[in-house]
């Protein structure tokens, strides 16, 4: 989030997220008390700054925002696409700091790098006619994947070019007529040019189905919501998603997403392989010529290690373009001048790529001809189109069975719990034992002031754990004989929410005392504070209490507590353990584990909202076990 004050319109904030979007934004969203590294180095650079410029990059999702400072410059760089990022550059386009540090193959976002901006992609903007003919002849794909894989832009927007156009979008790209070219160069003007701005949603229903600047006709008569500016449609449509929480990921989008990240490596290497190949042919003659070099010294006799060894110390040019030759003929060779498009480790042998600007290594063999070496390369282009074909194929069923699963279900609505008169101990750490005692812990310091000052009877039992830091746990006997079992439960209560679990143990120990010897009296010359208190007299230690607890819906309310005490009583449950989220964090991800099995969301959200969850988690990180 950044402020911005500007003399005609006031006051104005910008929301940035990595990967998914920009927009100006008037939602309250809460800072957190400690600001990350990245917001606070934000401060130090640009705080007071002027904007000079907002522009984009060509027609990729990259917004640049340049910051003037002084005598300073800084651009403010959004990558929308996926796996994006958030950087600041200095003046010299090098990186001050990435939101996330990432290593791509041919990127790197890390601190002190230049910044590199992707592959260019066609402008469906501005690509000529000629060069949308040449890029759909080259395909042998269908024209909305075409579309999608060459001219930057999403599947829906695809379908909305074919429609258009009045085209199959499953016809092959490469069968398309001129006048049919002509038809989607038209269509790709009308679609990008946005001579219309009308931000909306498209609704089907209640359901919100997409967020558009422009009319699309693939959502034909749907229903719209519309909306003064697209920042603004953006901004309630996150809004919404966030109160919600996010998704998490199926194993089948998880899926999906791995699929279409090999086909897009397959895709690479393809296209490398066969520019390796087309090299060779380009420099036919200079390869011919060290092919043959070699070959006759063999038919004189001589050892790849004997030739080797006179090529390097012979101080001819072919000593500098030679980087190695091994026993069995295989070459590593630097091209030099010319050969500067194709970069990146390719995976056809130890070396290939680029290794310097205006430097391609390649991987030849000396038994072979200059046409055989290229069609090594050629053969694997060949290789890589398969896989890319198989990986695509796979890719369609994963995407037909989401589709499938997707399918809207009717819910069954359930009466929404009427807000019931929290119980005395509910304010407190507690639960109900498999033996039906109740159990008490303080939350803090003046909590457990208030358990031992009202609530610790005579009759009942006291557990604390050696190490400060612990909730004083109390059993309310009622003046009944307290099985063994619910003593065990008692303890694990205790252990769960002490220091233990912020400390990340997974076990530890603590004692059983009567109540009547634990008092607020402490030896003389000692002073207690707040929250604690003294234990006199023998105890009874259990050692080694596992930790974890569960939590989960039981008869209109949420309970929380040891396993064995929550889980046969609860629908759905979720078990605990010493972890790396949030309480915040983790009780967001069990309130969606919570609403795949209980689709009434009011209802859910009534009895099990992720406040109350926060409230049965424990200090410290966590996760959900297994």
């Amino acid at each position: 989030m950044i402020s911005f004050q500007s003399p005609g319109q006031g006051k104005f904030d910008l929301l940035m997220e990595a990967g998914q979007r920009i927009h100006l934004t008037e939602k309250p969203r809460a800072a957190p008390k400690m600001p990350p590294q990245f917001p606070t180095m934000l401060r130090k650079r640009i705080t007071g700054g002027r904007v000079a410029e907002v522009r984009q990059h060509g027609f990729d999702r990259v917004a640049e925002i340049v910051v003037d400072r002084g005598e300073d410059q800084y651009v403010l760089i959004a990558e929308i696409f996926p796996k994006g990022n958030v950087l600041l550059l200095d003046d010299y386009g090098r990186i001050v700091l990435p939101l996330r540090p990432l290593t791509f193959r041919d990127r790197k976002l890390l601190a002190g790098e230049k910044y590199q901006y992707r592959e260019d992609q066609l402008d469906p903007r501005t690509v000529s006619k000629n060069d949308l003919a040449f890029h759909l002849a080259a395909s042998e794909s269908e024209l909305v994947r075409t579309l999608v894989r060459g001219l930057n832009m999403g599947g829906t927007y695809a379908e909305e070019v074919c429609l258009r156009a009045g085209l199959n979008k499953t016809e092959p790209a490469h069968s398309l007529s001129g006048d049919e070219i002509d038809r989607v160069h038209r269509a790709l003007g009308e679609v990008f040019g946005l001579a219309q701005m009308d931000p909306h949603f498209v609704l089907d229903g209640d359901e919100v189905v997409d967020v558009v600047p422009a009319p699309l006709e693939v959502y034909g008569e749907l229903e719209r919501r519309e909306f003064e500016t697209f920042s603004k449609a953006l901004d309630e449509y996150f809004f919404a998603e966030e109160a919600e929480g996010p998704k998490p990921k199926t194993a089948l989008e998880r899926r999906k997403e791995m699929q279409e990240r090999s086909i897009q490596e397959f895709r690479e290497n393809e296209r490398k392989f066969a520019a390796f190949g087309e090299m060779i042919y380009g420099r036919y003659g200079e390869i011919e010529s060290i092919l043959g070099a070699i070959s006759g010294a063999l038919e004189k006799g001589y050892t790849y290690s004997e030739i080797w060894a006179k090529i390097k110390t012979s101080g001819l040019p072919i000593a500098e373009k030679l980087l190695s030759l091994d026993y069995q003929g295989e070459i590593r060779l630097r091209l030099d001048e010319g050969v500067g498009e194709v970069e990146g480790e390719v995976g056809v042998g130890e070396g290939e790529g680029k290794n310097k600007v205006g430097a391609t290594e390649l991987a030849l063999n000396a038994k072979l001809t200059v046409p055989q070496n290229a069609q090594r390369y050629y053969d694997r282009a060949k290789a890589q189109t398969k896989k890319r074909e198989g990986a695509e194929k796979a890719l369609e069923q994963t995407i037909k069975i989401i589709e499938k699963r997707a399918a809207p279900e009717k819910v069954k609505t359930r009466k929404v719990a009427k807000r019931r008169k929290p119980r005395w101990y509910e304010r407190f750490r507690w639960f109900d034992s498999s033996d039906g005692f109740l159990v008490i812990g303080g939350r803090d310091a003046s909590s457990n002031e208030e358990i031992y000052a009202k609530y610790l009877e005579k009759r009942d039992f006291a557990l604390h754990t050696d190490a400060p830091g612990a909730p004083l746990t109390v059993i309310k006997t009622l003046g009944e004989e307290v099985p063994e079992s619910t003593l065990v439960e008692a303890a694990r209560f205790a252990v769960s929410y002490s220091s233990v679990w912020k400390a990340g143990f997974f076990e530890g120990d603590c004692y059983l005392v009567k109540a009547e010897q634990v008092t607020k009296t402490p030896e003389p010359g000692e002073f207690l504070k707040k929250g604690a208190f003294v234990v006199r007299g023998e105890r009874r230690y259990f050692r080694d209490v596992p930790v974890g607890i569960a939590v989960g819906i039981e008869s209109d309310r949420l309970i929380g507590g040891p396993v064995s005490a929550i889980k046969p009583k609860a629908d759905p449950v979720a078990e605990i353990e010493p972890g790396e989220l949030s309480p915040e964090d983790l009780a967001k991800r069990i309130y969606r584990t919570f609403a795949e099995k209980e689709k009434d969301r009011r209802y859910l959200k009534s009895v099990a909202s992720v406040d109350q969850i926060v409230s049965f988690l424990p200090p410290g990180g966590s996760r959900v076990k297994g």
